[in-house]
């Protein structure tokens, strides 16, 4: 893929202004995109594998409710007040879009209603930033992919992501888990989701 971007700029910068596109630069243009389209169906079929695989596992499937649109807005701002860092928030909404995460999410909402499960959209606000164990909030807590409570009575370390997820499934509100038991004991027993 680099070596074609590389060789159709190339071929761009030789072409004049104003003149018609060649026909080589219309093929490199086209393999560009049949190694789009390409990668596109293989991260689709992904998607498609994981979210079944995840509909088979389990009954209930608690995810953050993200405004993917309002997260993918441009930080150009305006001529009387230019955005900052547009560089790193453009290469940052590449990659959320890349993932995917809308079309993901819509895959697991039919696949497990087909199941007879359910799909719970929990509010993203404060889920990385609260402590799971004390309810502390403190936007502080959070560096990079290290959680430390900044209550001094609880003191919980560990990954941000674990504590996140931890707070979307309690705030799922599943006061029994898929294998029927409370808290922090996980029996070995697995209850398989029914069709109703």
């Amino acid at each position: 893929m680099r070596r074609l971007e590389r060789k159709s700029a190339r071929q761009r910068r030789a072409r004049g202004s104003g003149q018609p596109t060649s026909k080589r630069l219309t093929r490199t243009y086209a393999q560009i995109a049949r190694l789009r389209a390409t990668a596109k169906r293989r991260a689709v079929d992904w998607q498609h594998q994981t979210t079944t695989e995840l509909a088979r596992a389990f009954s209930v499937i608690a995810v953050e409710d993200l405004e993917i649109t309002a997260m993918l807005r441009s930080a150009k701002g305006t001529l009387e007040r230019p955005g900052r860092n547009v560089a790193q928030k453009a290469g940052l909404n590449r990659a959320i879009a890349g993932e995917a995460w809308g079309r993901t999410v819509t895959f697991l909402e039919y696949k497990i209603r087909d199941r007879g499960g359910q799909v719970v959209k929990v509010p993203a606000g404060g889920t990385s930033q609260t402590c799971h164990r004390c309810g502390h909030r403190d936007p502080a807590a959070r560096n990079g992919i290290r959680y430390a409570c900044a209550n001094h009575a609880c003191g919980w370390v560990g990954h941000a992501d674990t504590n996140a997820a931890i707070n979307i499934y309690n705030a799922a509100g599943t006061a029994v888990s898929g294998r029927g038991d409370l808290g922090a004991a996980r029996s070995a027993k697995r209850q398989p989701p029914c069709a109703a």
